[in-house]
């Protein structure tokens, strides 16, 4: 019993604490990125207009964003990044102002050349923030000049004011600096409608539903993925990681029940008088070994019951109070993150009694060849 509690309570933490890694990193990649984004396929500039009427008609949040790559320059540092420029919907999809760690969000100021940039970003440049004498200078290429002898003549130089930091996620800090949409589509000298994005907020249970509508609307040439399907790869890595653990644990789990096997075995030979003297009084092999069988799966039942109660209350003080810290280095939470799914501790139950069935087989069966 003790054998098969303390595999079950090992199954439970740590696909709970799976679950709470899994759900810290996807936060950390969805508080940037949309539930749905729109785009063009060939990556060219659109106005969505049948898109933002879609959207209009039912009531659904969106944003406009026009991205491009530009080479950024502070004092004396180069550094290429990604200059988004987005609309005022953009923090009420992404909720990137509770993200700043330094200064203020583009909202607070007039002026369009603002600019709130990654942490990475702002480390690579040595960066200081709200000082208009000390300006971000962005350079974005002219795809209208095209001068071999003087490429430098073939960008755009623009200057910005940094006034704010943000700090999501290490790919999102390194590459990319938010400012106003207006000034983008200044710069890039495009129309007061064009986007490279459409980014939607939405409900989970209506992901699949919009996104489905809008594909119709739009057709083949347009690109609209789900926050799943943004970071498929991601996904699928978790997934499989948690899947891998589960197998492993099993396996162990299966080494457990080995001692349900060597028990019944050594109550079998300790009964074997009392075995002969049910099969005298007219018990059938059949009975006899379901006497043996139930139980083994008595000895699993509690095992697995005890563990499960165990592994969930662990699991509950880990979230309740953070016991396991993550130790001293620069980590996004402090403790261990644990969730724990019904899912899960479902899947877990029909292992171990799966298990505890088969372990409790064995010996039964041999029993009967044996004795009978």
């Amino acid at each position: 019993m003790i054998g098969v509690g303390i595999g079950t309570a090992a199954l439970i933490l740590v696909l709970s604490v799976f679950n709470g890694f899994e759900q810290l990193i996807l936060s950390l990649y969805n508080s940037f990125d949309p539930p749905i984004k729109v785009s063009l396929l060939d990556g060219k500039v659109s106005d969505f207009q049948e898109a933002k009427s879609y959207l209009d008609d039912n009531a659904i949040l969106y944003s406009e964003v026009l991205e491009e790559k530009v080479l950024l320059r502070y004092q004396d540092k180069e550094y290429i990044a990604t200059l988004k420029g987005v609309d005022a919907n953009f923090k009420a999809i992404n909720a990137v102002d509770s993200m700043l760690i330094a200064g203020d969000y583009l909202d607070i100021y007039s002026a369009k050349h603002t600019a709130v940039v990654g942490q990475g970003v702002a480390y690579y440049l040595s960066m200081n923030i709200g000082n208009i004498f000390d300006q971000l200078q962005v350079y974005i290429p002219d795809r209208e000049k095209k001068n071999l002898l003087r490429p430098e003549n073939s960008f755009i130089q623009k200057s910005i004011l940094p006034v704010g930091v943000f700090a999501i996620q290490s790919d999102f800090d390194a590459e990319y600096v938010l400012t106003n949409i207006a000034f983008v589509r200044e710069v890039l000298n495009r129309d007061s409608l064009s986007s490279s994005f459409l980014e939607i907020r939405c409900a989970d249970a209506d992901i699949s539903t919009i996104q489905t509508d809008l594909q119709d609307i739009l057709g083949e040439s347009f690109s609209v993925k789900s926050k799943y399907q943004q970071h498929a790869f991601l996904y699928k890595i978790l997934n499989s990681e948690k899947l891998a653990v589960f197998i492993i644990l099993s396996f162990i789990l299966i080494i457990a029940t080995f001692n349900i096997i060597g028990a019944l075995t050594m109550l079998m030979i300790e009964k074997k008088n009392d075995i002969k003297l049910l099969f005298h009084l007219g018990a059938s092999p059949q009975l006899v070994k379901r006497i043996f069988f139930f139980e083994g799966l008595l000895t699993t039942a509690v095992g697995a019951i005890a563990g499960l109660i165990l592994g969930i209350f662990i699991a509950w003080l880990q979230i309740q109070f953070g016991l396991i810290k993550m130790g001293n280095g620069s980590f996004v939470v402090d403790s261990y993150p644990v969730v724990i799914e019904y899912l899960d501790i479902l899947l877990v139950l029909i292992t171990v009694f799966g298990i505890g069935c088969i372990a409790s087989l064995i010996p039964a069966r041999q029993l009967v060849k044996r004795y009978f």
